[in-house]
């Protein structure tokens, strides 16, 4: 399949890891984090009030603060964004969860992680964008964990998924980087497409940890048009102080 395109053929392996995922979740199911029957939820009961849902959340950074007020970091240095949503702390065992949809594909998990994501969300906007793979890092996984959030989240929500954002320049991954490194790392790595002009739209991704790649994100997003800028992630990572 050497001279077989790879965006369709990256579409096609999406796909039908997406039909086996939904084939799988037709069999009787077991929680996924402790194995113990749960009809069909993906969670039992006990596993899921153990999961570390965000609290009242500063509605810029969407880190916990008492009462939900905007953080004084946040008054000092607003981030570029206008609004962060996440639903859960990016902590043990929703890691788990995460980490199985995001490296091995796992797309049953992507329905709950979006589903809990939009609940936590009032205020919709015209649009979703999924925050875009390198090109290479899409093709060796074989889809893009925000599209598949993007897709489900739009859904429930009752909004379109636009294609608003290209990858122009490819990075190491964040992950592997110091929090001061990755700032530089994603600068410019993003161009805004004609289709965000004039739009209030929301990044959908998994994880905020430092904001860098989503920062970078907004920044063309601003720079194409779009006149109302919100992120929304499953889950937020705390900062190393804390």
């Amino acid at each position: 399949m050497s001279n077989f395109p790879a965006p369709i053929f990256d579409s096609l392996v999406g796909t039908a890891r997406s039909w086996l995922n939904r084939a799988a979740q037709l069999l009787p199911q077991h929680c996924a984090l402790c194995a113990r029957p749960c009809a069909d939820a993906l969670v039992c009961d006990a596993c899921d009030r153990a999961l570390p849902r965000l609290g009242p959340a500063c509605p810029r950074c969407a880190l916990p603060v008492p009462g939900g007020g905007v953080c004084g970091r946040c008054l000092a240095r607003p981030p570029p964004w206008d609004a962060a949503r996440a639903a859960f702390l990016y902590a043990y065992p929703l890691d788990q969860l995460l980490q199985a949809m995001k490296y091995r594909g796992v797309f049953g998990y992507a329905d709950f992680l979006a589903g809990s994501l939009a609940r936590t969300v009032a205020d919709v906007p015209d649009a979703l964008i999924a925050l875009p793979l390198a090109p290479a890092r899409q093709r060796e996984r074989g889809f893009n964990q925000a599209e598949e959030l993007a897709r489900r989240i739009a859904r429930i929500v009752g909004v379109r998924v636009v294609a608003g954002l290209v990858r122009v320049r490819d990075s190491p991954a964040q992950a592997a980087l110091p929090w001061r490194e990755r700032r530089r790392n994603v600068r410019n790595a993003f161009a805004a497409l004609p289709a965000v002009a004039s739009l209030r739209v929301a990044v959908i991704d998994d994880v905020l940890t430092t904001g860098a790649t989503l920062a970078a994100a907004t920044r063309a997003l601003r720079r194409g048009g779009a006149r109302d800028v919100a992120v929304w992630v499953v889950a937020r990572t705390l900062p190393p102080s804390s």
